[in-house]
């Protein structure tokens, strides 16, 4: 069981790297000006903030995101034995949105942000992801905690 899981993790989590990373390349390539209306557009920007741009331009954004995913890590690896399936792919939703914000900050100075819906800031596929694993984590620590 524990190799599934391990398995199911490294495989979903490299499935959302791609599927990002992919988006990323063909926007930057193909995407020269919003495309769009005011509730939805496809809007290119570089954001060298956290989520959504909060704290923008702080080079201790990096070292903040590698803490957190060197703490996702430690609780996968602490955990292991306890995960189950559901919980995995909540996991590997943040873990491979993490490490595919972390390739952009390295290979292009800031993260790339394209989706822009209404009011909220520009994201991108592994931001949306992150916030989805977070979210489906603690739904799952709050079923739990009540069984």
């Amino acid at each position: 069981m524990k190799n599934k899981i391990i398995k199911l993790i490294v495989i979903i989590s490299v499935i959302l790297i791609l599927l990002d990373q992919t988006s990323k390349i063909l926007v930057s390539n193909f995407v020269k000006e919003p495309i769009g209306n005011d509730y939805l557009k496809i809007e290119v920007v570089s954001n060298t903030g956290m989520a959504f741009g909060f704290n923008k331009g702080n080079i201790k954004n990096i070292v903040i995101a590698v803490f957190i995913l060197a703490i996702v890590i430690k609780f996968i690896r602490d955990q292991i034995d306890r995960l189950d399936k559901k919980t995995a792919v909540a996991i590997s939703m943040v873990l491979g949105g993490a490490i595919s914000n972390l390739i952009d900050r390295f290979f292009r100075g800031g993260v790339l942000d394209f989706i822009k819906i209404s009011k909220i800031p520009n994201f991108n596929l592994a931001d949306f992801s992150i916030v989805i694993g977070w979210i489906l984590i603690i739904i799952f620590l709050i079923d739990f905690s009540r069984k």
